[in-house]
């Protein structure tokens, strides 16, 4: 398909051009038609190397263009930036051709990582896919080269329909762009090295999660089923001054990994990509290839790569409707999750939207214990049915979103179950609900607004949006190391390998129990041997553990044990010469 930020002739000079040294002109067009004039930008003066527009000679085809009897007039013409036009018309695209949109589906399913399905005879199954170690071990070193990175999730939540898919593109190919740069921790690029990667990336076809589709009949259908799973390849995870640093000559990283979770309220309505599943597909000779489905129409959940299937045994989700799914999702994302993206455009309903998102968390917040990382909630105002650059401004957009309502939970039975039971615990009476600020508190550590309006609404203006999706993934990255520093100060951070072990123990239980899932318990289940000073001590504190029950004795041991261990350890580093007393804190 031809784009008309690659290649076109020059309206002035009629030469051949290209987006590195020809513009659009906001005024004159930009508004994503290919029959819009081009116009050099290159400097026409004699010996004067400029690629770009030359402001010292202003000598160029785009010069000539703009009226010199008005400057009023003039001021109007700008150039388009063909960087960001470009990176929305990537992140947007809808496929409408029914062939390539299966192509997409089938090259997506690879990042399927968790699926609930019903059989014919209502029983819910979870069929577990080996997408976490494929994205956490792509060299398939088999936990030598994990040991030292420390994954974190961010879980995109929401109805379906809006947009959650293409907020996780556009993050990931934010983190692609990001990771062309030279620095290690400045999020910037070169403008001709990103635009030559989104070319590429537009060629190869999709880049993280399939889209809604373009076909008309299909707009409000859900697009994909379960919970897809994506690594971010963006260095500031894991290239940060601050936490880096090696062990044993390996660099310890901090991978962010993209949970795309299937829409809320969908029903039983069939998504598009079971709909490639279970339809006929039409081969290069243009004969109908035949369909592996049930006798709903709907293909069972496919084998490659899957892991096991677990039957799903606990009462809470048994009952029907998609309800029981959603429950399922919300305790096992937020139980793993250190970011929760929840994406909205009800603008009219915010009230209600905010009360959803409370009670999915409500669901979850008390079936995890020793888990440290409090969560950070950020509502996206995407795609919203009007556009208010106003709202830009986060303060602007909180007040809206988070204030001025009354009690969330007077009109929520699940909240208000909620509150009550939270307040009944004696221990909790200084700490009681009384408020939404506190009930925000209390299901998370930190509540952001992000606005992203709808491409429509700013076009010719691309740079809006592709500023915003900019700040999206800036707010996503700082609450991400927020997780990460409250878990190295307690001592509880968990690497591939054992992470790995703890979903698989988080998959056992959630689908077999409604008790909390302890953390702890399922980290200490393998018990790896220490590396580190800080690991010999979380070992010798999980022992203890077992044992101390108010034991004033043991208590006691533990705090002399402890004391002398750090006082060797501290010594040892003196004389070594790898630490100076100056650089050791006290105590919080």
């Amino acid at each position: 398909m031809k784009d008309h930020f690659w290649d076109g002739v020059c309206e002035v000079c009629e030469k051949r051009v290209s987006f590195y040294n020809a513009r659009q002109c906001t005024f004159c067009g930009g508004k994503d038609s290919s029959d819009d004039p081009i116009y050099c930008i290159t400097c026409t003066e004699y010996g004067c190397t400029t690629r770009k527009n030359c402001q010292e000679h202003r000598a160029s085809c785009w010069d000539r263009h703009i009226p010199s009897q008005s400057a009023k007039v003039a001021a109007k013409h700008r150039m388009a930036d063909p960087l960001p036009e470009l990176f929305v018309k990537v992140i947007t695209h809808s496929e409408a051709d029914t062939q390539k949109l299966r192509q997409l589906h089938e090259q997506d399913e690879n990042a399927r990582w968790l699926k609930i399905r019903r059989d014919n005879d209502g029983r819910l199954d979870l069929f577990i896919y080996d997408r976490f170690m494929q994205e956490c071990d792509r060299s398939q070193s088999g936990n030598r080269k994990t040991t030292y990175h420390y994954p974190s999730f961010v879980s995109f939540i929401g109805d379906t329909s809006v947009g959650k898919s293409t907020l996780v593109r556009a993050m990931l190919v934010l983190g692609r762009l990001y990771s062309l740069s030279s620095s290690s921790t400045d999020q910037s690029f070169s403008d001709e090295a990103a635009i030559d990667e989104l070319r590429m990336i537009k060629e190869e076809g999709i880049y993280g999660p399939v889209t809604r589709s373009g076909n008309i009949d299909h707009l409000t259908d859900p697009t994909t089923s379960g919970v897809h799973l994506y690594r971010d390849v963006g260095k500031a995870m894991f290239k940060d001054s601050h936490r880096a640093s090696t062990h044993s000559g390996r660099l310890t990283q901090y991978p962010m990994l993209l949970v795309d979770c299937e829409g809320f309220r969908a029903g039983e309505a069939m998504t598009n990509a079971e709909r490639m599943e279970s339809e006929p597909g039409v081969d290069s000779r243009g004969r109908l290839l035949s369909t592996v489905g049930n006798n709903r129409g709907r293909s069972a959940s496919r084998q490659k790569n899957l892991l096991s299937q677990i039957p799903v045994l606990a009462p809470c989700y048994g009952y029907s409707g998609k309800d029981g799914v959603d429950l399922f999702y919300a305790r096992f994302l937020y139980a793993i999750s250190d970011v929760v993206v929840f994406v909205t455009k009800e603008d009219q309903r915010i009230q209600s939207e905010l009360i959803r998102v409370l009670e999915w968390a409500s669901a979850a917040v008390l079936k995890s214990v020793n888990h440290p990382s409090r969560k950070t909630l950020i509502i996206v105002r995407n795609m919203p049915s009007f556009h208010d650059p106003a709202l830009y401004k986060r303060d602007g957009l909180e007040e809206i979103y988070l204030r001025g309502h009354p009690n969330l939970w007077d009109d929520s039975p699940i909240l208000r179950e909620f509150v009550e039971g939270y307040n009944r615990k004696e221990e909790r009476f200084e700490l009681r609900i009384t408020s939404n600020r506190r009930l925000y508190e209390v299901l998370f550590k930190k509540i952001r607004c992000c606005y992203i309006p709808r491409a429509k609404e700013v076009m010719g203006q691309s740079h809006e949006l592709f500023e915003q999706y900019k700040e999206l993934r800036s707010v996503v990255e700082l609450s991400v190391r927020d997780g990460n520093e409250l878990r190295e100060l307690s001592f509880m951070k968990y690497n591939v390998p054992t992470l790995s072990h703890i979903l698989n123990r988080a998959f056992q239980h959630f689908s077999s129990s409604e008790e909390p899932f302890d953390f702890y318990l399922a980290a200490r289940g393998d018990n790896p041997n220490p590396r580190s000073m800080p690991d010999h001590l979380a070992n010798f504190l999980r022992h203890t553990s077992e044992y101390s029950s108010n034991n004033d004795s043991m208590y006691e041991m533990v705090i002399d044990v402890i004391t002398i261990s750090l006082v060797i350890y501290t010594q040892r580093l003196f004389e070594s010469g790898k630490s100076h007393p100056d650089s050791i804190q006290p105590p919080i």
